[in-house]
């Protein structure tokens, strides 16, 4: 099995995420998706009803060999897996996200400023959230059998989806401050004991989905090796490039990551664009980064796979509200 890639992430974008801009953005989603699945908006070639639900495993599959590459304090916290998604798979996952990207807001906005640095990378015009409410074909690779198999292992066996975004960078952008993603942001640390987290189990995965093919001259992210062991913010920018390598990979791949690697989004200076969907799992015990149990739609919800619930915690019992 190749490790030669590693995640892809948002470029920065300085806009402050609010609750109130954040329900809008929600909102605003579920309205497109509606518009695209049924109305069946012009220049769309799949539906719903083109997704089938089956899968494929990529070669030489060692589930070990991976629990190994990602969280062992020798190994370097990430590995590529090849060919987990079909050809058909990625095309119906990558016309949705190009339909919903909204690339002309990005241009306008990339000057805003955010209140964070810790969450630059969230808030690039690139990023479509709420992918599970867009589309079956998001629900299906969500849902992967190896995605959660790899994620019970290390998270436990009610391991939930953090996140579900998708990650579309435009040719000429340039790249991201290196960072950490959520929740290893610093101000979620005890101000006494920065380090509590040091050799500490996953407290999240990422699983990158590579939708188109991610080269050097458009942007393969730079990620700094064994940086998860002990999780520190990328303060230092040139140490961070001095120790960093950029990787590669072609559509349909799936790259996975320990959620405390350092990484960053790499200038695209090709003529073409990128793009990938995040797929942030976090143990059952987290509070997720999205929220997902709020948002799904209710006709997800009455279609919806028993591993579909699980992994958006629908059912989950917690928090439980007492009298």
């Amino acid at each position: 099995m190749s490790v030669v890639f590693g995640l892809v992430t948002p470029l920065v974008n300085n806009e402050k995420i609010t609750l109130a801009n954040r329900t809008n953005i929600v909102e605003h989603c579920t309205k497109k998706y509606e518009e695209c699945t049924k109305k069946g908006k012009k220049g769309l070639k799949f539906t719903d009803d083109d997704v089938t639900y089956d899968y494929q495993y990529p070669k030489n599959y060692n589930l070990e060999e991976i629990i190994h590459a990602v969280t062992h304090p020798s190994a370097s916290g990430w590995i590529k897996l090849e060919g987990v998604y079909s050809e058909k798979d990625v095309e119906m996952a990558r016309e949705r996200v190009m339909y919903h990207t909204n690339t002309e807001f990005y241009m306008e906005k990339k000057n805003d400023k955010h209140a964070n640095k810790d969450e630059l990378h969230n808030n690039y015009r690139g990023m479509v959230w709420a992918l599970i409410n867009k589309g079956k074909i998001f629900q299906k690779m969500a849902q992967h059998p190896l995605i959660l198999n790899i994620s019970d292992t290390i998270l436990g066996q009610s391991s939930q989806i953090s996140s579900h975004a998708a990650n579309t960078v435009l040719p000429g952008m340039k790249g991201q401050l290196p960072h950490l993603d959520y929740p290893y942001y610093r101000n979620f640390m005890p101000r006494g004991n920065p380090a509590v987290l040091d050799d500490a189990p996953p407290l999240s995965l990422q699983f990158v989905t590579l939708l188109t093919e991610f080269t050097s001259e458009n942007g393969g992210t730079g990620v700094r090796p064994y940086s998860h062991i002990k999780p520190r913010y990328p303060d230092n920018v040139e140490e961070f490039f001095a120790n960093s390598i950029q990787m590669t990979g072609k559509p349909g791949d799936v790259v996975i990551f320990h959620g405390a690697i350092q990484h960053c989004a790499m200038p695209n200076k090709s003529k073409n664009f990128r793009s990938g969907i995040l797929q942030h799992m976090a143990p059952v015990y987290l509070r997720t980064f999205e929220d997902i149990r709020s948002y799904i739609s209710e006709d997800v919800k009455l279609e919806a796979t028993p591993e579909l619930r699980r992994i958006t915690a629908v059912d989950h019992p917690y928090p439980i509200m007492k009298a």
